[in-house]
């Protein structure tokens, strides 16, 4: 259902691809809004991050981490569960972790429909910037 709304459909859409009632679907959604809510709030807490601003619809908080005094970001998704995203210039190339943090953000990206420029030629902290600039604008 999340996925369903994440993508444009009306609660009455959904229910008519679902075959069930507008009110199923209504308390299905707040069931899982909750199960994010909680999921983003509990990784933010374990992670000392202060929360500035959460967005349940779109599976994203925006926190503090004091400790490294850097914005961070946590987001939620249907193909990525839950990631921390730390706002950093770091050197990718020279990280081991350079081409599964692209495929994260690209398949980050995909799911929300934002689209990012220049895939290939940039680095993930380059792709992050413009992901989480868009998440934030609200695009």
């Amino acid at each position: 259902m999340w996925k369903m709304k994440r993508s444009g459909l009306s609660i009455s859409e959904i229910a008519s691809r679902l075959g069930i009632s507008r009110q199923a679907v209504h308390k299905g959604l707040q069931a899982v809004e909750a199960k994010i809510s909680r999921a983003l709030i509990l990784t933010a807490k374990a992670s000392r991050i202060e929360i500035r601003r959460i967005d349940l619809e779109r599976g994203f908080l925006v926190g503090y981490s004091p400790g490294l005094n850097v914005d961070v970001y946590v987001t939620f998704s249907y193909s990525n569960g839950v990631q921390i995203w730390f706002k950093h210039e770091g050197n990718c190339r020279e990280c081991s972790l350079r081409e599964n943090c692209k495929r994260i953000i690209v398949n980050e990206a995909k799911e929300r429909g934002i689209e990012l420029p220049n895939v290939e030629s940039m680095e993930p902290s380059e792709l992050a910037e413009i992901l989480f600039r868009k998440l934030e604008a609200g695009e």
